[in-house]
């Protein structure tokens, strides 16, 4: 899986991980993310070396959103005009990158390709 540098997901977070391993690389250990955005908190634990992201989006208290995805090819980190986003890119192809906005407000989307994918790219 490839990861942005570290600053970067320090800097969206705006929190330092928690590691599951202090001594282990990050490449290699499971890092927990915790960032709280009025209302919100979103939990994000990503673990490289099994390719796996699982997300966690609470409300008030109460649990909005529950994700555990497998096949992650990589993690970014995108900054343009006040937005702020984890992106998701994935090793099938046929899923659209899922993007989770933190700032200015916590927003998350996702989705799939349907139908053939040469008639959606124009080939």
């Amino acid at each position: 899986m490839q990861l942005p540098e570290q600053h970067d997901l320090i800097g969206i977070f705006e929190a330092e991980p928690r590691l599951s391993d202090p001594d282990v690389p990050w490449s290699y250990n499971c890092l927990t993310f915790v960032t709280d955005r009025g209302p919100n908190r979103v939990v994000c634990e990503i673990s490289p070396g099994y390719d796996t992201v699982r997300l966690n989006w609470f409300r008030d208290g109460t649990e909005v959103v529950r994700l555990e995805l497998a096949g992650v090819r990589g993690v970014a980190t995108e900054t343009e005009r006040g937005r702020e986003e984890i992106v998701l890119s994935f090793r099938d192809e046929r899923l659209l990158p899922l993007r989770l906005q933190l700032k200015p407000r916590v927003h998350l989307s996702w989705g799939a390709e349907v139908g053939e994918r040469s008639s959606q790219h124009g080939v």
